[in-house]
């Protein structure tokens, strides 16, 4: 009889599969990626002669430029292709580590349109439509119209306005002399 496994559980194991995967691509890398030097590399002694260099490189004075040296411990471009093929195979095996720990994440959403959406406001006659927006503007700006009756407020013509605060001045700034 199969038993079944709840989510948590099943998530649980997903995590450490990923882990443990990730610990060996992290193993592979340091070790196959990390430049091997030798034991006369690694061991401090006197800088080799010449001969000592062509007979560890196996060149001769053949060279172009025999004086110049060059860096022996270079990565090989084994580890670089391990590396770069590595990446990819640890995504793709990450994504279905990660479906198969939450089988119900992808269909939870039911993505089907439920209501219209309403259609777009468009401009039809924009000249006529600015026409109307400047007239409005004009006539608030030049008549007469209670703000709050209430309270006493009216709105007065920007003109009258403008009249007014240039022979009375504005509240709380000094008067000038005429």
């Amino acid at each position: 009889m199969c038993r079944r496994i709840s989510g948590a559980r099943l998530a649980a194991g997903a995590w450490w599969c990923v882990l443990a995967l990730g610990g060996f691509v992290v193993a592979l890398i340091c070790t196959v990626a990390v430049p091997r030097r030798s034991r006369a590399a690694t061991q401090p002694s006197s800088p080799p002669t010449q001969s000592e260099q062509r007979q560890k490189t196996g060149t001769s004075d053949q060279r172009e430029n025999p004086a110049t040296a060059f860096e022996p411990s270079d990565w090989s471009l084994r580890p670089v292709a391990l590396l770069y093929l590595a990446i990819p195979v640890l995504l793709v095996i990450s994504c279905f580590v990660l479906i198969a720990a939450y089988p119900n994440a992808l269909p939870d959403v039911d993505r089907t349109l439920r209501i219209a959406p309403p259609g777009p406001r468009l401009q039809t006659d924009a000249a006529r439509d600015l026409q109307r927006f400047r007239a409005d503007e004009e006539r608030r700006l030049s008549t007469y119209y209670w703000i709050d009756k209430q309270k006493g407020i009216v709105h007065i013509p920007i003109e009258q306005a403008m009249k007014k605060l240039a022979t009375t001045g504005a509240p709380g700034f000094p008067k000038v002399a005429p």
